[in-house]
């Protein structure tokens, strides 16, 4: 079966890895799809100490869904559609030997299947959001409109913000962003971001900031400034800094509260996400911008960090 792994910075190889035996209890699957995820990028275009490649084969891959091969768990059935949750971070490669509880079924539905391939995304976004105060009639402000971001701002809206406020650097992601539900939208190269939150806010901030996009202290400190007094600020985007520089003074003097959220819960989070793409209660379709082949790969990640065609988020079809 074909696999891929990063065998130098920004170098992915392409080769056949043999199909280990099935033991009892367990479930072969075969993948259909598998999504590049943005938690992914460092670890292509990062540097590595030589002896680190390659990387373990499939290595980062995590969001990918499939079809069941063979069985000897009394759960599946050869020919079932699953989501598949890798423990390993091992998604980049065609088959795997999987327990069944890393499985979830996916329904007999209209809803085609590199949209419910999103169902893992969406249960992790969902596993914050159930940790975040209830966002009724309460202004929210996201930070990043990548497709992490884009889920958040159509889960706020859904529950019931009064606003719904999105920043971003990139114009055709915050057009994306009004669809799913953003009321304003922001792109803090062109506007003051906290003169225009505090005139949207008339001059009280916001009562929820998530910062969906992470990387840098700067965006860090940036969601304490937007923040009103005694609000919240939730972070899902994974910082690269190892000890990042808070503006702890801010954060104290405004007294925030502030939550972190990797997540998620396996038999919670990933059938409320299956459910809400299924019933039609939130539409991720929008997300799926670019459908490659597998064994294109390295051209996945090369048009995801570039930012180039107005990507979003890149499928890859076994």
């Amino acid at each position: 079966m074909k696999a891929a792994r990063i065998v130098s910075p920004r170098k992915f190889e392409i080769f056949d890895e043999k199909i280990s035996d099935l033991p009892e209890g367990m479930v072969m699957v075969k993948l259909t799809h598998a999504a590049l995820c943005g938690s992914d990028y460092p670890y292509f275009y990062n540097e590595f100490p030589s002896p680190s490649y390659p990387l373990p084969a499939g290595y980062p891959g995590h969001e990918c869904c499939g079809v069941v091969l063979k069985s000897k768990s009394p759960f599946f059935d050869e020919g079932d559609r699953v989501m598949y949750y890798p423990p390993h971070l091992d998604g980049y490669k065609e088959c795997h030997i999987a327990e069944p509880l890393r499985l979830q079924k996916l329904p007999d539905c209209e809803v085609p299947i590199k949209t419910l391939l999103l169902t893992q995304v969406v249960g992790c976004v969902s596993h914050a959001v159930f940790r975040i105060d209830r966002p009724y009639k309460k202004s929210v402000v996201i930070v990043g409109q990548g497709p992490i971001g884009l889920i958040f701002t159509a889960l706020m809206k859904r529950h019931g913000a009064s606003q719904v406020i999105a920043l971003d650097l990139l114009d055709y992601r915050l057009e994306i962003a009004k669809k799913m539900g953003a009321d304003f939208v922001i792109n803090p190269a062109r506007e003051d971001a906290h003169e225009k939150v505090k005139a949207l806010t008339e001059g009280l901030m916001a009562d929820i900031v998530i910062d969906a996009y992470g990387q840098k202290s700067e965006v860090i400190n940036m969601c304490f400034e937007l923040a009103r007094h005694n609000g919240q600020v939730a972070f899902f985007g994974i910082c690269l800094e190892e000890k990042p520089r808070l503006d702890f003074n801010t954060f104290f003097r405004k007294e925030l509260r502030m939550i972190a959220s990797v997540g998620p819960e396996l038999k919670i989070d990933y059938p409320y996400a299956l459910q809400m793409i299924v019933s039609g209660a939130i539409d991720v379709s929008p997300l799926v911008s670019h459908t490659m082949p597998f064994e294109k790969i390295q051209e996945a990640f090369e048009l995801a960090i570039s930012r180039k065609e107005n990507v979003v988020k890149v499928v890859l079809e076994f």
